[in-house]
């Protein structure tokens, strides 16, 4: 095994034209993570906040003894989380949430994608997108029904097929995988609302230019709001470093790092994260789940 790799990483994120923010991100040494979530003013900020909140003690330190640094299981965790709200919350009824994760497991670095959020790994002077959206707009391109051109403009350009919702059979629809990242790469995960109002081109050069993951991810999120973007935008920006990076922190960006309503506050004391804990429903909780 060669040497171990950690991130230096940005986050940012704005609503955009929206009234309010159902995007969710994370920065952190051992990973980066964007969820953008679906169901409602309330509906999507909470599920992609409870996704980016358990996911985020895992961005201290990956777990050794799994081979994917735990990644999977941690996001099946998150997923059963958003089963017990919706059971202890009915009106959360249909929230649901994309996720991007990169994260670093020694030398080696792993993907976990569901949904149209994105990542992409610049590796200079290439831009290669490491996800495959899961989107209908995306299958009819595979198809050769549509072509990409047709695809922007598509009615149904934003349906995905494939989400966490707290479904038992969501996490079939997760892909988790190795992908090659080296000291010097620079990665990004962002929503849709970035990917959606720049180009490929105009994302590599902004990634190129900046100094630092931080400048990245702000001239990022700026260009996008110019463009102008329709959605919510969160952005995160790693570089990879070869060695450890002191201190060990994480930061949450978007719903997840915005005052807790009162649903999301009651139901963190519920359940709490990895850091306190495997997942543990109250006893008798209504659609609770062990893992």
């Amino acid at each position: 095994m060669g040497v171990a790799l950690s991130f230096v990483a940005a986050a940012r994120s704005h609503t955009g034209p929206r009234p309010d923010n159902q995007d969710s991100g994370l920065a952190a040494p051992s990973l980066i993570a964007v969820a953008d979530g679906v169901g409602g003013n309330v509906g999507g900020a909470v599920a992609s906040s409870l996704v980016v909140s358990w996911l985020a003690p895992l961005g201290r330190g990956t777990l050794d003894d799994e081979p994917d640094g735990g990644l999977a299981q941690v996001v099946s965790g998150a997923n059963e989380r958003i089963r017990a709200a919706v059971g202890q919350r009915p009106r959360l009824e249909g929230m649901a949430t994309t996720m991007s994760a990169i994260g670093v497991v020694g030398d080696h670095g792993v993907l976990a994608h569901i949904g149209d959020s994105r990542a992409y790994r610049y590796r200079a002077p290439e831009l290669v997108q490491l996800t495959r959206d899961h989107t209908l707009v995306q299958a009819l391109i595979d198809a050769g029904s549509i072509t990409e051109e047709e695809a922007l403009v598509h009615p149904q350009r934003s349906a995905v097929y494939a989400a966490l919702h707290g479904g038992t059979d969501d996490t079939e629809g997760l892909e988790v995988h190795w992908v090659d990242v080296v000291p010097g790469d620079r990665l990004l995960v962002c929503s849709d609302g970035l990917s959606g109002a720049l180009s490929p081109q105009t994302i590599a050069e902004h990634l190129a230019l900046a100094e630092n993951p931080d400048q990245a991810a702000a001239t990022l999120l700026g260009a996008a709001l110019a463009a102008p973007a329709s959605d919510n935008v969160t952005v995160v920006v790693a570089d990879v470093v070869a060695g450890p990076v002191l201190p060990a922190r994480h930061r949450t960006v978007g719903a997840a790092g915005s005052g807790r309503d009162e649903t999301l506050e009651a139901l963190e004391a519920l359940w709490p994260g990895p850091s306190t804990g495997a997942f543990r429903p109250v006893a008798g909780a209504a659609g609770s789940a062990g893992s």
